[in-house]
C-alpha cells in the first residue's frame, strides 16, 4: 500500500509539473512598441470625455472643445465599450510621455495622438 501511495503522489506531482510547464509557455500578447507618444500638450486633467470611436480609435475633447485623434497600433479589444483604463509610460523619468493604455489587464500602445480639425 506504501508504494502505491508514492506512485500516486509522484503521478500527481508530474501532473502538476504539467500544468505549470504549460501555463508558463503559453503565449503572452506583447504589445508592439508604440510608434508615438502622447506628450502632454494637452492638460490631462482639461479632458471632458474619451469616446470610443472603434477598436482602435478614441475621439477626446478636451474641456475647451478640442477634438483629438487617438489611434492604436492593433485593435484593442474592448475599446469600443470601455469605461476605465489607464494611461501607461515606458519610464518612470518619462511621466508627461504617454505611450499607451491598460484596459482589461493588456496594454494597447499608441499609434497616433493627434489634434483633428
Amino acid at each position: 500500500m506504501n508504494a502505491a501511495a508514492r506512485l500516486i503522489a509522484a503521478a500527481i506531482a508530474g501532473a502538476i509539473f504539467m500544468l505549470a510547464l504549460y501555463a508558463f509557455i503559453q503565449p503572452v500578447h506583447v504589445p508592439p512598441p508604440a510608434e508615438d507618444q502622447l506628450v502632454q500638450f494637452v492638460d490631462l486633467r482639461s479632458i471632458a470625455s474619451f469616446s470610443p470611436v472603434d477598436e482602435r480609435t478614441f475621439d477626446v475633447v478636451d474641456e475647451a472643445g478640442k477634438h483629438y485623434r487617438m489611434e492604436f497600433t492593433e485593435a484593442c479589444p474592448g475599446l469600443s465599450g470601455a469605461k476605465t483604463f489607464s494611461l501607461v509610460t515606458e519610464n518612470y523619468r518619462d511621466l508627461d510621455k504617454f505611450t499607451g493604455i491598460v484596459l482589461d489587464g493588456r496594454v494597447c500602445t499608441f499609434k497616433d495622438f493627434s489634434p483633428r480639425h
